[in-house]
């Protein structure tokens, strides 16, 4: 996972999802599930795999409580069980991800805005019934979300999912390696849909705070 830099092809050929330039494509329509939600392929199964593994792994999954010592201000307003990129050194990385495959996508689907692809809130979330298993509702602080889905909805879990309020619209049936893409401020008032059985994870990115 670390030689996005060194060995960019065969980072590309092992992470990055075979579909993702069909959707970069002009000529290819990107599904919309909501009202300005974005749904699309953008990493391999593999990718999914290694960075759960590299998460469960590290292990120091915070309590989900508002107390939140990782950040500058200490408090969380909205806390999920989670691991943040920089805690397993994976931050850097991760914002060139932002800047060289996710950008592409984001300025097909919203044209006129052009990302910085910043983003200092970048984490995987865990659910499962024994501790979180579901996300009230609320904004996120980015102009666009990414929410990457890194297991199997239906075969790794069951329930879980995203409810966008305003639409009374959800997203339900997950694909592992495809990620939604939201405004995250003012529109798209979201909730995260209770897990009943397994373990759910998935990628959140705030970008451009």
């Amino acid at each position: 996972m670390w030689q996005i830099y060194d060995n960019r092809p065969d980072w590309e050929e092992k992470y990055i999802h075979p579909d993702f330039y069909k959707m970069v494509d002009p000529n290819t329509e990107v599904e919309m599930p909501c009202p300005d939600v974005y749904w699309f392929p953008i990493v391999s199964e593999t990718f999914c795999t290694h960075l759960v593994e590299e998460m469960e792994n590290f292990g120091e999954w915070s309590s989900g409580r508002n107390e939140d010592d990782r950040l500058s201000s200490g408090y969380e307003n909205v806390p999920t069980v989670d691991i943040h990129m920089n805690q397993i050194g994976y931050e850097h990385e991760w914002l060139h991800f932002l800047k060289e495959f996710v950008t592409k996508l984001q300025e097909k689907v919203f044209p006129g805005y052009f990302s910085e692809a910043q983003a200092i809130m970048n984490f995987v979330v865990r659910y499962n019934p024994q501790e979180q298993y579901f996300l009230r509702p609320h904004h996120d602080s980015s102009t666009f979300t990414i929410n990457i889905a890194l297991n199997r909805a239906g075969l790794d879990f069951q329930g879980g999912g995203c409810r966008f309020l305003r639409y009374n619209c959800s997203v339900t049936d997950t694909k592992m390696g495809w990620c939604l893409m939201h405004p995250g401020r003012l529109t798209h008032y979201h909730e995260g849909l209770p897990v009943t059985n397994g373990t759910r994870y998935i990628m959140i990115s705030f970008v451009d705070p």
